[in-house]
């Protein structure tokens, strides 16, 4: 399957046209037509130091952590726009999305749709899971907006969203994730028709 388009490469590449046909094929994957963004990798140290090398250790006073690593911090008050969300807000604006049920049903509109973390906290799964509410939490950061953030921190990239941080690693809040999809993944069956 890819070896027609590695030998168009190649020929373009003796030809000296190389890059212009890899972003030919590359806008074909991209949504409206834009070229594809190339990816950023770490060094095999970034895998081996983990989480704590890349982001330190949690504060344990975990709900307090993620409340100042979302409003009280450089970039909580600072309007950012993930892209896939027709949205701009702030970390401090989705920490009360998520805080504040009133909050959390007004944002509910369109495609968007937040679930109270209180009835989360009931849910057959998290229970199974033994989620506490701040991992909850976290996760309901993740999936919305915030994710933008997050991965900016992890990865580094985009430019404008990784410097748009002030400094914020979002620490507490990354390793809650981290420790939620843990627990849930050890819920978790692979169905049947699933192949790995």
């Amino acid at each position: 399957l890819l070896r027609p388009h590695r030998e168009i490469l190649r020929e373009g590449r003796r030809q000296g046209d190389g890059d212009k046909i890899a972003e030919q094929g590359n806008s074909k994957f991209a949504q409206g037509g834009e070229v594809l963004r190339e990816a950023k990798f770490g060094k095999m140290e970034d895998f081996t130091t983990g989480l704590v090398g890349k982001i330190g250790l949690p504060d344990p006073r975990l709900m307090d952590a993620m409340m100042r690593e979302h409003c009280m911090r450089g970039d909580s008050k600072v309007t950012f726009s993930p892209g896939n969300y027709d949205t701009t807000t702030t970390p401090e604006a989705e920490w009360r999305v998520v805080t504040d049920e009133e909050e959390g049903k007004r944002v509910s509109e369109g495609k968007r749709r937040v679930r109270w973390i209180e009835d989360l906290l009931l849910d057959d799964l998290a229970q199974k899971a033994g989620l506490r509410k701040e991992e909850i939490l976290a996760l309901l950061l993740y999936t919305g907006p915030m994710f933008y953030k997050y991965n900016a921190v992890l990865r580094g990239f985009p430019a404008a969203a990784a410097d748009g941080l002030a400094g914020n690693k979002y620490t507490t809040t990354l390793h809650l994730i981290v420790s939620a999809v843990i627990k849930l993944s050890r819920c978790m069956v692979l169905p049947k028709d699933r192949v790995v």
